[in-house]
């Protein structure tokens, strides 16, 4: 009897044994199914904690994730230039008044006044609400010149010039841009002779109840250049005197520069010493302030056209 009991408690071990044996083989079968593939982190897949905060992200494919769209790219006309993008740098008035010569400049203004095209070669007048610019012996095609409409927004790329004491922008390019704006002329009958008056350079302005004066020879209302000697024609430009409160200053008519300086041209040779007139044209300088008159108006009521 001891002897059976003797084999059945060890029949039960041994199955107790199996048992164990066969739960710890099934919990190292678990354990191998969840491990992590030895080639993964190597391959740089993500783990699941990489992935917890993207399980409700949309989905996007990798072109549309990085591709911004096309972009608009102005297209350049065939006869007025190259259309202006929006994102190119400016340069302000102040910011033009103090950079050194030669200094590359960027402009958007309105042409305000053109001189005639000469030998593929034209000089504007162009003003923004800052201030005013002249460009000076701009290249310029025949059917760009045409462009030019008098009003016209443009974007000049230049540099910044100075000669005898006049501003100017050099070898200008021009691009066309939608806009128009024609500058009032400011009065600044009061400024000349002063300081102040240089601050307006290339505007747009008028003076106000100005007598005509006689030239240096004591008869003479204008000169062909400013001594009298320059032959008259297109390119010439008609020096006369006018004075306010009883100081004499200098100003040309040019017979190339539109509009309207042809009727000023010849207002000014029916002109007699001691009339009273109102000026209109562009403050330019040269050796000091010098004005291109373009209208002139006679306070007897014989007016010009007006532009």
């Amino acid at each position: 009897m001891q002897a059976r009991k003797r084999s059945q408690t060890g029949e039960l071990a041994l199955k107790k044994r199996i048992i164990i044996l066969m739960i710890a083989v099934m919990m190292l079968g678990l354990v191998g199914c969840g491990a992590k593939p030895a080639n993964q982190e190597a391959e740089g897949l993500p783990s699941a904690a990489d992935t917890a905060g993207e399980l409700y992200a949309v989905p996007v494919a990798p072109e549309e994730a990085h591709d911004p769209g096309p972009k608009e790219v102005d297209e350049p006309t065939e006869e007025c230039g190259q259309s202006g993008k929006e994102d190119e740098s400016l340069t302000s008035y102040r910011e033009y008044l103090e950079a050194a010569e030669d200094s590359p400049v960027t402009i958007d203004a309105y042409v305000q006044a053109k001189e005639a095209l000469r030998g593929g070669l034209c000089s504007l007048y162009i003003q923004n609400t800052e201030g005013a610019f002249y460009l000076s012996r701009m290249r310029c095609s025949q059917d760009e010149y045409d462009c030019l409409e008098i009003g016209r927004k443009i974007r000049v790329n230049g540099y910044k010039a100075h000669w005898n004491d006049s501003l100017e922008i050099s070898d200008a390019s021009f691009q066309l841009l939608d806009g128009s704006w024609i500058a009032e002329a400011r009065d600044v009958t009061a400024l000349l002779g002063t300081e102040e008056l240089i601050r307006h350079q290339n505007e747009k302005v008028c003076f106000h109840g100005m007598t005509i004066e006689a030239m240096p020879d004591g008869c003479s209302v204008w000169y062909n250049g400013w001594d009298n000697t320059a032959p008259e024609g297109e390119d010439s430009e008609l020096w006369f005197r006018a004075s306010y409160e009883g100081k004499a200053y200098d100003f040309t008519v040019k017979p190339s520069l539109c509009p309207n300086a042809e009727e000023a041209l010849n207002r000014l040779k029916t002109l007699q010493t001691g009339d009273t007139v109102d000026l209109t044209g562009y403050l330019r300088y040269y050796n000091g302030a010098l004005p291109r008159i373009t209208e002139i108006v006679c306070m007897d009521g014989n007016l010009t056209d007006e532009s």
